[in-house]
């Protein structure tokens, strides 16, 4: 027996050491889920006292209790996550996005026992998709709370203006008067900056549940984002004051950039480009030609066009200055270019005065900007144009736009010519006549969009200075919402221009009364840094880094607007609850027949589903075969010990 005992566990630890697997399955039952959906935005409770608003959601917690007793497992949840109780709900939310409720819910329980969802809300669903037509494999109990009788209100539905506007110009700023219970009333509305009312109009409402719109005309000052408000003024028996005010954040930037176009004698290609930057709201055009003008231009400037310029006699000596520090465009025309040789940094011709008639050909392998290829179909109708002929050299690498094209051959003669440098960006045009192009491409399509985004885009390239910053920190936008995180976009170059990472950076966030927040980050090629929990306001930021064995830094600004979407409209929409309903296959119930919700679950009668789980795992984890070894060897212990064997 002994040696039997010895032969079992030697063979059972041998067995062990191979590593055998058992496939083990578990059985067990998945009670019924019942999901109980409650809209915890602000505008729910608006429209109740506080004690009945008590009595509502004890109303509720007695609903989860009841289907809780009928066997069923309840989940509770609001707009964002899940609770442990009804009483735990705060109904805070600025933002309804029910379509993003109900859709979660379904991705939360796929394939599992969710028998039906209870929704109780007031219907007003204001952000996000329209939630009635989505299609749901779960019934939904909707409970319609709010009120739907209009109160006697008045609201700002929205401000319309210019998101970006520049130093020292005026913009319009359009308030949208929402009216209902005030026909044929006068309101008044105020636009305050900085605590100080700086607009005022008075208008008469006319027609009752209609917008009116009041326009104030405003000057932008000082750069930089500047928060203009705009209330009305209460009147007497409104239902809500929180929507008689909205803010207006919008950025002001520098004046307009400026470009000089420089000409030997008028010529139409100065009016066809002139007329294509003067549609740019964002640029400002000096014209001077010597012996028409007398007023010199004063600077600075983005860009200098010269047309034919420097002739054999050369040009003033106050446009050589602004040349040495300033983006240029040359365009050549066809005569003896030794002078424009010289000045231009792109390309070099020697041509003795010849000339050639050429059309332009795109370059498909050009990509400082874009141009639609439908649009670049319409380049073969544009008419041939005096360009200079003769030997060519560039004086530097440049990236070509247009080849020349000869009838119907393209050659490989450069006839528009782009050289980006270190400092300064430089384009030469070979030839002068583009004039004709516009009046062509109108006579066949009746406008001419491809000419005004041809030149139009090569202006706002060269007109642009690139930022050389080996450290910058910027935010992709200037304006987010108190339920948006702020993102810290970083970016960092070593002395070739290179992107480097694992940097450390120090940030401090400043809101417009002083206070100040530090954060600290190591960017990263993956992720952007980001900061929540911003309330609204105007903000400065700057931060710093050690780049390169020297400390940079980085400024910039961006704005916090509040998302108040639930102050706009306090009218519940119970028609939208009766529509999610009837779609899903439940019922629509008033507060009042909140019971028939536990009614519904009762009838229901849903049983549990038997799952099975099943798993691979070793068998030495198994504790009843720890127990038999542990009995094996005890007992040939115990009996020899007891025999006296040892």
């Amino acid at each position: 027996m002994l040696a039997a005992f010895r032969f079992v566990l030697v063979t059972l630890l041998c067995f062990l050491l191979m590593g055998p697997l058992l496939n083990q399955v578990t059985f067990f039952d998945e009670k019924p889920v019942v999901v109980l959906a409650v809209d915890n935005s602000a505008s729910v409770p608006a429209t109740y006292d506080s004690l009945d608003f008590l009595a509502l959601k004890k109303n509720l917690a007695n609903i989860s209790d009841e289907i809780t007793a009928e066997g069923y497992e309840l989940r509770i949840r609001n707009l964002q996550d899940y609770q442990s109780e009804v009483e735990s709900i705060e109904f805070d939310q600025n933002a309804t996005n029910l379509q993003s409720l109900l859709k979660g819910i379904a991705s939360d329980y796929e394939q599992q026992n969710l028998v039906g969802v209870v929704l109780a809300s007031d219907g007003i669903h204001n952000y996000g998709l329209s939630p009635q037509f989505t299609q749901l494999n779960f019934p939904v109990i909707t409970i319609g709370l709010g009120d739907t009788i209009p109160a006697r209100d008045l609201s700002i539905k929205s401000l319309n203006y210019n998101k970006v506007v520049y130093e020292g110009n005026r913009f319009p700023l359009i308030a949208e008067i929402y009216n209902n219970g005030f026909l044929n009333e006068t309101v008044r509305v105020q636009v305050i900056k900085k605590g100080k009312v700086i607009g005022e109009k008075s208008i008469d409402l006319k027609g009752d549940e209609q917008i009116n719109s009041v326009e104030f005309i405003l000057d932008a000052e000082l750069k930089g984002i500047e928060t203009y408000q705009v209330q009305i003024v209460p009147k007497e028996g409104e239902n809500s004051l929180l929507n008689n005010k909205k803010q207006a954040f919008l950025e002001v930037v520098d004046s307009k950039q400026r470009i000089l176009i420089a000409a030997k004698a008028p010529h139409p290609d100065v009016k066809a480009l002139k007329n294509v930057i003067d549609k740019n709201e964002g640029t400002e055009t000096v014209t001077y030609i010597e012996g028409f003008n007398s007023v010199i231009p004063e600077g600075p400037f983005d860009l200098i066009i010269l047309h034919e310029l420097p002739d054999l006699t050369g040009f003033p000596s106050w446009l050589s200055a602004w040349l040495k520090s300033t983006n240029s465009f040359y365009i050549t025309g066809s005569g003896i270019l030794s002078a424009i040789n010289e000045q231009n940094p792109v390309i070099n011709y020697n041509n003795f005065g010849q000339s050639d008639n050429a059309g332009p050909n795109f370059n498909t392998n050009f990509n400082l900007f874009e141009i639609e290829a439908s649009l670049l179909r319409r380049m073969a109708e544009y008419p041939p144009i005096s360009v200079p002929y003769g030997q060519f050299n560039f004086k530097t690498q440049a990236d070509i736009l247009l080849y020349q094209r000869v009838g119907s051959v393209q050659t490989n003669r450069p006839l528009l010519s782009i050289y980006n440098g270190d400092d300064m960006k430089s384009a030469v045009f070979s030839g002068a006549g583009f004039w004709k192009w516009p009046l062509q491409e109108y006579a066949f399509n009746n406008d001419q969009k491809l000419f005004e985004t041809l030149m139009g885009k090569l202006v706002q390239y060269l007109a642009t200075k690139d930022d050389k910053r080996k450290f910058r920190v910027t935010t992709p936008q200037n304006q987010y919402f108190d339920s948006e995180a702020v993102t810290f976009q970083t970016d960092i170059y070593n002395e070739l221009f290179e992107k480097i990472y694992d940097v450390n950076v120090d940030l401090k966030v400043v809101d417009g009364e002083g206070n100040q927040q530090e954060y600290n980050y190591v960017n990263s090629a993956a992720n952007d840094f980001k900061v929540t929990g911003l309330t609204a306001g105007i903000y400065s930021y700057t931060a710093s880094a050690e780049v390169n064995g020297k400390r940079e830094s980085s400024q910039g600004t961006f704005s916090v607007e509040k998302l108040d979407l639930e102050d706009i409209n306090l009218t519940a929409n119970h028609q939208l609850l009766k529509n999610i309903a009837s779609n899903s296959g439940g019922k629509f119930l008033l507060p009042s027949e909140m019971n028939k919700a536990v009614d519904y679950f009762k009838t229901l009668d849903a049983k549990p589903i038997t799952r099975s789980d099943e798993k691979l795992q070793s068998i030495i984890n198994n504790p009843w075969l720890l127990l038999l070894l542990l009995i094996l060897v005890s007992s040939e212990w115990f009996i020899r010990k007891y025999n006296g064997s040892y």
